[in-house]
């Protein structure tokens, strides 16, 4: 169904949104898709490589721009690290006056297993892929207060799970404790504020370029390259295909906060903690001192139990609440 069979089509008529790293893959497409809808994008990307190495002698930006520009939307390019935060935020405030949405989609992925990974290599990832989503946000949030609305989608990613990429998976999953912690801070105020993360499946340049940079390394060793997966499934995995969630996650309609979604091929999915059933060894047990390690042990299948567990809440202050003590208390019945 195109935008035109659609009754009532998500439209960002008169809103501003930055979008990091968006010369190229995902962030490209978010851009485009915002501007689509009538947004003003700040396209923002400094054209380096996967690995954060370098930068392109080709401004990327200006492509995206140009791109935007010849389909009726309006947009401008920006150039500077996410370091900076500030320096992005105030380009979209000098261009649009205004700021109602920023999608954190820069990062950068080194290709080092755990053994080769160094202090040097961690600390740069760190610095884009999270401290560099601090710097914007710091940046925006105040714009986010005076005018009491904005829109936050910080990018995370599968290796959240695990994967050989240690850097990159502590990066990614580290946004889920600042996504969090802003959106409980916009919950004290009181303010239409929404920030959401977004776990990606794509095919994207880093995808790729990391893949060849592990397939160089491999023949190096005298192994054969990694299979690569067939054309038809990475033209599914197209990075126009995860971009509907961001733009629903960026809309003023939408009421989630602190929620995590996945997103690939045309598949979306929300993720949320699970909780299981609580295992107690109190008093009540017969147990007046210290708690045992035999009562863990014993207690394995009541801590595989979620059925019968429940979903903590995000992003509200209670850290996951109800917190052991007052589980304990209820326990006992000590408290009411």
């Amino acid at each position: 169904m195109n935008t035109d069979q659609l009754m009532d089509p998500l439209r960002f008529d008169g809103q501003v949104a930055l979008v990091t790293g968006a010369g190229r893959g995902l962030g490209r497409e978010h851009a485009l898709l915002l501007a689509s809808r009538g947004c003003k994008v700040v396209v923002n990307d400094l054209g380096s490589a996967y690995d954060g190495t370098g930068v392109g002698e080709k401004r990327v930006a200006d492509e995206v721009v140009a791109q935007i520009r010849a389909a009726g939307g309006e947009a401008i390019a920006n150039f500077d690290s996410v370091e900076q935060g500030e320096l992005l935020v105030a380009a979209a405030l000098a261009a649009y006056g205004r700021l109602d949405i920023v999608i954190n989609n820069a990062g950068i992925l080194t290709p080092e297993t755990w053994s080769e990974l160094t202090l040097e290599s961690w600390q740069r990832t760190i610095n884009i892929n999270l401290t560099g989503v601090f710097s914007v946000m710091k940046a925006a949030w105040p714009v986010f207060v005076e005018q009491q609305y904005g829109r936050c989608v910080m990018t995370s990613s599968p290796a959240i799970f695990g994967a050989g990429v240690a850097a990159y998976a502590a990066s990614k999953a580290g946004l889920l404790g600042l996504a969090n912690s802003l959106q409980f801070e916009a919950r004290k105020l009181k303010l239409d504020i929404k920030c959401n993360l977004l776990v990606p499946q794509a095919d994207t340049r880093m995808v790729r370029d990391f893949a060849s940079a592990i397939d160089d390394r491999r023949v190096q060793q005298g192994r054969p390259p990694a299979r690569s997966a067939p054309p038809e499934m990475l033209a599914r995995l197209s990075p126009s295909r995860v971009s509907a969630m961001v733009a629903w996650l960026a809309h003023s309609s939408c009421d989630a906060e602190a929620s995590i979604h996945e997103a690939g091929a045309g598949y979306f999915a929300r993720l949320n903690w699970a909780r299981s059933a609580p295992l107690f060894a109190t008093e009540k047990e017969g147990l007046e001192g210290a708690p045992m390690p035999e009562n863990v042990r014993d207690g394995q299948a009541t801590l595989a139990d979620f059925e019968h567990g429940h979903m903590p809440v995000s992003g509200d202050g209670t850290m996951g609440g109800p917190s052991a003590l007052e589980q304990v208390l209820r326990h006992i019945k000590i408290a009411d």
